[in-house]
């Protein structure tokens, strides 16, 4: 089973303090952690980052970090991903940012239609994330776009697809039918009284699945070497 687990913060929906919650994840198997601050300061955000950048490294923990919408604050930690919001810098600015500094992280976008996903491929997208799949706390009073929507996406596009979108370990197993490359959960992990536990559940469900993924979702590039964040930072302010 190659699909991957992303865990989405959120300061409006977990128990236990936002910093524990995202580490107990990463401890479970989450395979990114994605940072979402849509409304907090860039100096908490960056912050935020860094503390869990710094106890990853500490703990030895394999969770990626990504960064959502703050392009700025991806580039400034070099964390692995930055995931693009309909507001957010044009891809392909984010692209070129890319090549000018050196950063191998990935570039994400959200779509909500199929014709959302194919331009955000054409503009040089290496994946977007496709919901709300089903009902969700997060989209209240929006109908869903459920499954056969999302079987659409993935079966047109040759980046990977990440749904989102009222997923718990109830229905992932239908969600990784349609061939996509994973999915992404905010309530079912932070809002769960143990979630690490919460993880490993999930993941456990999502092996339970025979369905391969039509495009695995590669965390780095073949040639992507991770440094350490907080020595490469040291480094260059020395």
């Amino acid at each position: 089973m190659d699909a991957v687990l992303h865990v989405i913060s959120d300061r409006n929906r977990h128990r236990l303090p936002l910093l524990e919650a995202l580490v107990e994840s990463a401890k479970g198997g989450a395979d990114v952690i994605q940072i979402r601050e849509k409304k907090a300061p860039a100096s908490e955000t960056y912050g935020l980052v860094r503390e869990l950048q710094q106890i990853c490294t500490e703990e030895r923990l394999s969770s990626r970090i990504f960064v959502n919408d703050r392009v700025d604050i991806a580039l400034s930690t070099d964390v692995a991903g930055v995931h693009l919001a309909a507001k957010s810098l044009p891809i392909p600015a984010v692209a070129q940012l890319r090549r000018q500094t050196g950063w191998h992280g990935l570039i994400g976008c959200s779509v909500h239609a199929l014709d959302e996903a194919i331009r955000a491929e054409r503009a040089g997208a290496d994946y977007v994330t496709f919901g709300h799949v089903f009902a969700s706390e997060s989209h209240p009073g929006l109908p869903p776009r459920g499954l056969y929507a999302l079987r659409r996406v993935a079966e047109a596009l040759s980046i990977p697809v990440i749904a989102i979108g009222g997923i718990d370990k109830t229905n992932v197993g239908a969600v990784l039918e349609t061939g996509c490359s994973g999915v992404a959960v905010i309530g079912s992990v932070l809002n769960a009284e143990d979630p690490l536990d919460a993880v490993k559940c999930l993941k456990a469900a999502m092996e339970k699945s025979d369905v391969s993924p039509k495009v695995p979702f590669r965390l780095a590039a073949p040639e992507y070497k991770r440094a350490d964040p907080l020595t490469a930072s040291h480094a260059k302010e020395g």
